[in-house]
């Protein structure tokens, strides 16, 4: 069977230095490598395989699935499940030896029980809510809640974290009082004993533009693919995109001036056109949202899309590009000259739900290439 020609390419060159200049803009802070929601859509175990190859410290996942299918896949870096965690599955996550988010006594108990029942220790993370107000202890309630961990056997307290709100708002005033709040929960968990040795709140905006709070781990999300947190455009140098979406002229069709093109005709030729034909539409991700609006790249010139994005399949005018033909690359983002920030800015939204939108049937293709 040969495969329709559109694929998302995942550059494990850029993903190298992406992960370096990380390291060094955080250094001596351990790095976490975000790794949820298939690595921003970048998919998973391939990700997790580059980044073990660069001895990454730690990876983090939002649910549990998500932390068995990279055990599964033979990956054994220490992996950080963020999600809350239901007290049935307790047996499970200290078996596959994950780290588990805690910030009730129920679940905290539920794992040092698997942990003797397994003759070993449960290896936890404790969530501080500084702000968030989604998830975690909060600061008065910090004591409290490491007096409880401070009775449970089975437990290794290994690490407390937070999670900043606002890191990429140029006014980082709320992001300093989340930090304080922080650094005052540790401090009232240590008052019993509870002194995690990796305290982490640094994500992709705050690496950037908070260094003080790189603390011993930092939490790269969507620099480590090499696209900027929400907020501020660009990224020092030495940041480059991980994904490039492609699909293939798979045919091209001369319309008169006149004619219309897709659903809804709300493209009407102005002029004779050619027409070529992508495979690639908005059950793959490619956002319907940008129809008549976004572009793509044909042999490095810029091709209009024509008329609304189809489920499976949109069309652009080469009519200025007369050497386009059958097979030829058709580039819809990650290029140099047509990044996903001008897309998601059409799409009304963020790079990240651009990322993760890009649907299971298109092939992440892993290459070795860098820039």
């Amino acid at each position: 069977m040969t495969l329709r020609k559109t694929s998302a390419y995942i550059d494990c060159g850029s993903l190298r230095e992406n992960l370096a200049q990380i390291r060094r803009l955080s250094r001596p802070a351990k790095v976490c490598a975000m790794i949820k929601a298939d690595a921003y859509g970048h998919g998973a175990v391939g990700i997790a395989k580059a980044l073990v190859k660069e001895h990454i410290d730690y990876l983090a996942v939002a649910l549990l699935e998500e932390a068995v299918e990279l055990r599964e896949a033979g990956i054994n870096a220490p992996i950080l499940v963020l999600g809350t965690a239901d007290g049935d599955n307790a047996d499970l996550i200290v078996r596959y030896r994950l780290t588990q988010s805690i910030y009730t006594v129920e679940i905290a108990g539920a794992l040092s029980a698997a942990a003797l029942r397994q003759g070993t220790k449960a290896v936890v993370h404790v969530k501080i809510d500084t702000g968030m107000n989604r998830q975690g202890v909060t600061k008065d309630k910090a004591e409290d809640y490491a007096r409880a961990l401070s009775g449970l056997e089975g437990l290794h307290v290994e690490g407390g974290y937070s999670h900043f709100s606002e890191a990429d708002n140029p006014d980082t005033s709320f992001s300093k009082v989340q930090f304080a709040r922080f650094r005052d929960a540790l401090e009232a968990m240590a008052r019993h004993g509870i002194v995690p040795e990796i305290a982490h709140i640094a994500n992709s905006a705050a690496i950037l533009h908070m260094p003080e709070s790189s603390l011993d781990m930092v939490r790269p999300g969507i620099l480590l693919y090499g696209l900027s947190p929400g907020g501020r455009s660009s990224l020092p140098d030495g940041f480059h995109p991980v994904m490039r979406l492609c699909s293939t002229i798979a045919n091209i069709r001369v319309i008169e001036a006149g004619e219309s093109v897709s659903y809804g005709r709300t493209f009407t030729a102005t002029r004779r056109t050619r027409v070529a034909l992508l495979p690639i539409g908005y059950a793959d991700g490619y956002p319907r949202i940008v129809s008549n609006r976004a572009e793509a790249l044909v042999r490095s010139r810029r091709a209009p899309l024509l008329g609304r994005i189809c489920m499976d399949q949109c069309m652009i005018d080469v009519t200025d590009i007369p050497e386009a033909e059958v097979g030829d690359e058709a580039v819809l983002f990650g290029a140099p000259d047509l990044p996903l920030s001008e897309l998601s800015a059409l799409a009304q939204t963020i790079d990240y739900e651009i990322t993760c939108g890009i649907s299971g049937r298109v092939p992440r293709v892993f290459r070795e290439c860098g820039k």
